[in-house]
């Protein structure tokens, strides 16, 4: 058997094997680029991305691979790793923590698209939080205008919905080539209706709107309450699903959430699948973070990656925000980016918040969140929904102001702070498996 040969059936056995986010982080950018047979089995010659994908290998996936190949090859096997690229940035070092990142490319006329090129099911990060979303979004690339039609994609901003529709996007046109991809925001569909009227130009709207193979808008929610764009989106809808053809539609909320929108463009978007996306877990932060570092030419540690998706609780787009302020300090500074830069990062942050929020705010906004006063979040009841609530405040007060464990005590009543403790621990724990926690955390947060 060819080393080619052999890799394709270990991918495949590994997919079924590991996690989505651990495959697609680690071992679908390896290679094997060569397959010596010896007298005590076979050697496994792997290219690696960088060094931090070799220590991961020998630290904790190399394991699988070796099981995987001797499955396939019926020998013992031992592996070898190359990194493919030989100039990567160490941390700390002098060279340019940043890299240009290409503009999207629009492309114009019949078989076309204006899709941005990063954006694809390839660099996209599979994790609990987006699972559904990301599976269904596979199955319209694969057979658009048939199944799933429309498809709305709904969550918080920055959780990447747009992300997803560009990956189909960019899925749909290889399959079909010919076909006439658009992308565009709810808003610019507005504008443009508005454009064509104070000119006289319907027509050639209509024309333009109605033509695409495959239909992609953004912030859908934004056509709400404008009654003449709703009335030519709704005739814009019918007219492509009558015709079978695909319509992907993403929103900060549900339709049935959305005020103002006409009821009969409610029941049309309901009348397709609708998916959620929700804040990433513990677990897809890490693997967000190591993809965003490797894009860099950074190698971090996974302790360093650890800690990053411990503290950065968030979206997607506040993730990366996080990282490149770090990266930036570290830049400006001349420092290796260390536990204590990272610490002392999110301590400037806490402090900024200090500045501004008092713990009573803290209390007043997750009882409101929860819809509970403030006299039940302080009081004795240990109902369950109760207590999660006021676990919660415990937590944001440690970690958001940085308030004693008896000093928050004292504000639940005279609680003893080894209860805060464990509040604030269980909170911890929870986060890594729980995205639904981390996006009422961040809901919290922001209306702080």
């Amino acid at each position: 058997m060819d080393a080619t040969t052999v890799w394709k059936a270990v991918l495949t056995d590994l997919e079924l094997s590991l996690s989505k986010t651990y495959f697609a982080g680690y071992i679908k950018p390896l290679s094997l680029i060569s397959l010596t047979e010896t007298e005590g089995g076979v050697v496994a010659t792997i290219m690696c991305p960088t060094r931090y994908h070799v220590q991961m290998m020998e630290e904790k996936y190399g394991k699988h691979v070796i099981r995987a190949i001797e499955r396939v090859v019926g020998q013992n096997c031992t592996i070898e790793y190359e990194i493919g690229k030989e100039t990567s940035l160490e941390m700390g070092g002098g060279l340019p923590l940043f890299q240009s990142i290409p503009k999207p490319a629009t492309i114009l006329g019949s078989g076309s698209h204006n899709l941005n090129p990063r954006l694809t099911f390839d660099t996209y990060i599979v994790g609990s939080s987006n699972n559904f979303a990301y599976a269904a979004a596979q199955g319209v690339a694969k057979s658009p205008g048939t199944r799933y039609n429309p498809l709305f994609i709904y969550g918080g901003v920055g959780l990447g919905k747009t992300h997803l529709m560009h990956a189909i996007g960019h899925a749909v046109y290889t399959d079909h080539p010919d076909w006439d991809i658009m992308y565009i925001s709810a808003e610019t569909f507005g504008s443009d209706l508005i454009a064509s009227l104070q000119n006289k130009r319907t027509a050639a709207f209509k024309k333009k709107y109605r033509a695409p193979n495959l239909l992609l808008i953004d912030d859908i929610q934004f056509i709400a309450g404008k009654e003449y764009i709703q009335e030519e989106f709704f005739h814009t809808f019918n007219e492509l699903y009558m015709s079978q053809r695909q319509i992907i539609l993403t929103s900060d909320r549900p339709p049935q959430e959305i005020s103002r929108l006409e009821e009969r463009l409610s029941s049309r978007f309901m009348g397709g699948l609708m998916v959620d996306v929700q804040a990433p877990d513990f677990e897809t932060r890490m693997a967000i973070l190591t993809q965003k570092c490797m894009a860099l030419g950074l190698e971090v540690s996974p302790d360093l990656i650890s800690l990053l998706a411990e503290k950065a609780v968030g979206n997607i787009r506040e993730l990366e925000g996080t990282l490149q302020a770090i990266l930036a300090k570290a830049h400006s500074e001349k420092r290796p980016i260390d536990p204590d830069l990272i610490r002392e990062h999110f301590g400037a942050a806490s402090e900024r918040r200090n500045h501004r929020v008092r713990p009573q705010a803290v209390i007043n906004k997750t009882a409101q969140y929860f819809s509970y006063k403030v006299a039940e979040l302080t009081g004795s009841s240990r109902k369950a929904p109760l207590t999660a609530a006021r676990h919660t405040a415990m937590y944001l007060l440690y970690e958001e102001l940085s308030l004693p464990y008896v000093q928050i005590g004292e504000l639940f009543g005279g609680r003893d702070h080894t209860t805060v403790i464990h509040a604030v621990e269980k909170i911890k724990e929870e986060l890594k498996s729980n995205p639904r926690l981390s996006k009422t955390l961040a809901d919290i947060r922001h209306e702080l």
